[in-house]
């Protein structure tokens, strides 16, 4: 047991693990304020937006923990050495960013008996269904890959295989988040593949920023030899993924502008000259884009500018979450008139604030205790 649970001094653990119990005492106290009160009386969404905050930091989160998944699978499935190489921490990654995506749907929908009662009584039709049992499942097989990685023998198959089905899982969970959004006709801005594709591609391309950023900050900037290549190979894969991100975005917004009249024009518009422009400009094409793009290219193997690459577009990732969930609902088309769109206005209260503060300090709490407690250095494969 003392090989796995020790006393790391060297890691710069507790600035984060207090920053996780601030962030996790105040946003706890909306938690309370919130079932006390009811959403209504505590939350900023309305009849006309009904997903706010709250659905946006649940899909910045467990499709950041989905892409982290897909990276671990490529290590244990496919024999991606330099990834095996960071394999434990990829996996408590990829759990602890499913809890703290877990926190804010749970809190969106009110009461975890709703998804007790949707697992018992369940309709096959729809999409949300799916998306909360394949998370489930996804939880459950990173658990066992986390029980894989701390063994001390365990058998190659069995590590590929579950690395295989952890990535499979994965893709089919954040896909289907896609579809959720893309089975609403009456909305034009969701509707469609298109989002089901965007969504898988962005995680795993958080999932490799997150990933050389938490190295970076554990070894302090001084990233060993042996792992140094691997945080290298994540920077590239992180710069393809904002290329292909940029490439599908591109002709997402073409295809909603150059449309007749309609919501989907409307929303696009709102995100580049409308209500969310500095949202759009400034987070999803500034600081998601250029700035990563240009940090990566510069980087020349220094893993200090793709950590900072991968900060930026962590920041920037989360406008592109909430952008693309508001959006889509700020267009309200009056039935019977053709091209008669009105908008609607949304802005988070300061529950929703806080909540979303508590999902981050779930984060910073138990991975950084981890970090403390645990060996998260991989032996080698």
């Amino acid at each position: 047991m003392s090989e796995f649970i020790m006393n790391n001094k060297n890691i710069p653990t507790i600035p984060f693990i207090l920053l996780g119990f601030i962030l996790c005492a105040v946003g706890g106290a909306a938690v309370v304020m919130t079932l006390v009160n009811g959403h209504e009386a505590m939350y900023g969404v309305t009849r006309d937006v009904p997903w706010g905050l709250l659905i946006s930091t649940y899909a910045y989160f467990v499709i950041i923990s989905t892409g982290i998944a897909f990276i671990g699978g490529l290590a244990h499935a496919f024999g991606f050495e330099k990834y095996a190489l960071i394999s434990k921490r990829i996996v408590v990654l990829a759990v602890v960013i499913l809890l703290a995506g877990f926190t804010q749907i749970l809190m969106e929908v009110g009461s975890p008996l709703k998804m007790i009662y949707m697992m018992i009584s369940p309709n096959f039709k729809a999409p949300i269904f799916w998306m909360g049992l394949f998370y489930g499942i996804e939880l459950v097989i990173l658990a066992f890959e986390l029980f894989l990685v701390f063994r001390k023998k365990s058998s190659h198959w069995i590590a590929a295989l579950t690395g295989f089905l952890a990535l499979f899982v994965g893709v089919l969970a954040t896909s289907n988040l896609g579809y959720v959004f893309g089975s609403l006709s009456a909305k034009a801005w969701y509707h469609g593949i298109y989002f089901s594709v965007f969504l898988v591609v962005s995680g795993v391309t958080a999932g490799a920023g997150v990933l050389v950023l938490v190295h970076y900050i554990v070894y302090k900037g001084r990233v060993p030899a042996g792992i140094s290549d691997s945080l290298t190979s994540l920077g590239k894969l992180m710069g393809g993924g904002i290329g292909v991100m940029s490439f599908l975005y591109l002709w997402k917004m073409i295809s909603s502008i150059s449309t007749s009249p309609g919501d989907a024009q409307v929303a696009a518009q709102a995100l580049i000259s409308g209500a969310m422009s500095i949202n759009f400009w400034a987070g999803e094409i500034l600081l998601a884009v250029v700035i990563p793009l240009l940090l990566i290219m510069t980087a020349k193997g220094r893993v200090g500018n793709i950590a900072l690459a991968g900060f930026v577009f962590l920041i920037g990732l989360f406008f592109t979450r909430y952008d693309f969930v508001i959006a889509g609902q700020l267009p309200l088309v009056k039935e019977g008139f053709i091209g008669s769109v009105q908008l609607a206005s949304y802005k988070p209260s300061m529950a929703e604030w806080l909540i979303y503060l508590f999902g981050f300090g779930v984060f910073f709490l138990l991975y950084f205790s981890a970090e403390k407690f645990l060996n998260l250095e991989t032996e080698h494969h």
